[in-house]
């Protein structure tokens, strides 16, 4: 079992060494390489599940795999995509992968490789997806200006054709002036804060339970980036002119709309002037930041200080930083992982067909697990004051006595049964009584029935009676 690692997965545009490399954020030193997939879009580098991460090629229309202890991708699993992936998200359980492929977002299943939904929604590319911490919605960012955030379970089971008000937004957002190029999404599912950033120097803040904008801060530069803290008190904004600005939350104006004045924001100082940031992180307890950007170099920051701790080196511009606090072992060699997903992705929407199966390891037998439930009690009544009695207690008492008294009964017929084996004129004596049992309850169900029908047939004689008065008396 190896120690706990915060590591870093870093891809940049030059892909002669490796498409994405993994590296220890305390120490600095590489976890893992992996190599073959190209150079990697902006906003795609995914983790899949536990095991396995993925990313878009950003010059062919493919997405590729790569289980997280080896270097090659899985030979055996090729995405072809309609084209060329601008941006991709996964649903927090690995289930439905989302793919932005310029204006239209497809959705898929991944465990059987159908093509669900096809929206269009936008007029220009797709820069950005972000699901909300439950998995429930997601939002999808364009060069448009618009940010819409859609119903996940709409999204995969339309009602209507692609044009319906049936897979219309849950929300849209369209108060950008130019294009959209990060978006985070706080916690607390749809009640979140969403947080978007633009080239046109906004970064707006949106209360995800009512739809509404709460603050729209201008920067003096245009913003590339966008990341906030567990707490929601720190918001980072990566510029274009190299530098990482913070704003607090807690010093909100009480105007909707508020200049940040450059005099007035912290700066994080380090990358080379007129570089754009392109990708922001934080480290699990915020107080570690790391920030990539055009002139190839990953910065390690100290939050409180905003002093500079390490610069990583790396061969081209950053478009992908994904931290995950993750055990060293699982990058060390081991036996392949069962994949969860199909090998392929479905270009055209189809219906659900009985090839689609989702494969179950079954690892305990059905009746011994239920056995070992139902003999575990689901309450501890020890706080019951000694002495005090209730009925449900001697239900449960008496219920527990008869059970016990079975079992001995049953116990004991076997033990009987094991020692002595059955006389044949016992065995016949005994059929002998069940025949005659049997004769005697259908005579009595023979006289029963005939009861029934006299009586049915005496109160029909009484009415009939009852109604011949009644016209003697009318007449």
């Amino acid at each position: 079992m190896g120690d706990i690692v915060e590591a870093i997965f870093i891809s940049c545009l030059n892909n002669e060494r490796a498409s994405c490399n993994v590296q220890d954020l305390r120490t600095g030193t590489d976890l893992m390489r992996y190599k073959g997939g190209g150079q990697m879009q902006r906003h795609t580098l995914n983790m899949l599940g536990e095991k396995f991460v993925i990313a878009a090629n950003s010059t062919k229309p493919l997405l590729h795999v790569w289980p997280l202890n080896g270097q090659e991708q899985m030979s055996t699993i090729r995405y072809v995509v309609p084209g060329n992936v601008t941006a991709l998200a996964l649903s927090p359980d690995s289930a439905f992968l989302i793919a932005g492929i310029q204006e239209t977002i497809y959705v898929w299943h991944l465990n059987s490789g159908r093509l669900l939904n096809m929206m269009a929604k936008h007029f220009q590319a797709i820069t950005c997806i972000r699901f909300t911490d439950n998995g429930e919605h997601f939002a999808t960012a364009g060069k448009d200006g618009a940010v819409l955030v859609w119903n996940l379970t709409r999204a995969v089971a339309p009602l209507g054709n692609g044009d319906s008000e049936d897979n219309a937004p849950f929300y849209s957002f369209n108060d950008h002036g130019l294009a959209v190029t990060d978006v985070h999404i706080g916690m607390g599912g749809i009640r979140a804060f969403m947080y978007t950033v633009s080239l046109d120097r906004c970064c707006k803040v949106y209360d995800l339970s009512n739809g509404s904008m709460l603050l729209s801060v201008v920067f003096p530069v245009a913003l590339h980036s966008v990341i906030v803290n567990k707490l929601e008190t720190s918001v980072f904004v990566g510029t274009g002119d190299g530098q990482v600005l913070i704003y607090h939350m807690n010093k909100i104006p009480r105007m909707k709309e508020y200049h940040l004045e450059e005099n007035e924001s912290q700066a994080f100082v380090g990358h080379t002037a007129g570089a754009a940031i392109t990708s922001l992180a934080l480290s699990v307890n915020a107080d570690q930041l790391i920030s990539g950007g055009d002139d190839k170099q990953v910065c390690v920051w100290d939050v409180a200080s905003r002093q500079l701790i390490r610069s990583i080196a790396q061969l081209g511009s950053i478009t992908n930083l994904h931290l995950r606090l993750i055990s060293s072992s699982r990058f060390h060699p081991a036996p392949k992982e069962a994949k969860f997903f199909a090998d392929s992705l479905k270009r055209v929407i189809t219906p659900p067909s009985d090839d689609d199966y989702i494969e179950v390891l079954v690892t305990e037998e059905y009746e011994d697990m239920k056995r070992k439930h139902l003999d575990k009690r689901n309450f501890d009544d020890s706080y019951f004051p000694t002495g005090l009695e209730t009925d449900d207690d001697d239900e449960e008492e008496a219920a527990a006595a008869a059970t016990e008294e079975e079992q001995d009964q049953d116990q004991n017929e076997d033990e009987d049964e094991e020692m002595a084996e059955p006389e044949e004129s016992q065995d016949a004596s005994l059929l002998a009584e069940l025949a005659s049992l049997r004769a005697e309850n259908a005579r009595l169900k023979r006289e029963a029935k005939a009861l029934v029908n006299m009586k049915v047939e005496l109160i029909a004689g009484q009415v009939s009676s009852k109604k011949n008065k009644n016209r003697n008396r009318k007449k």
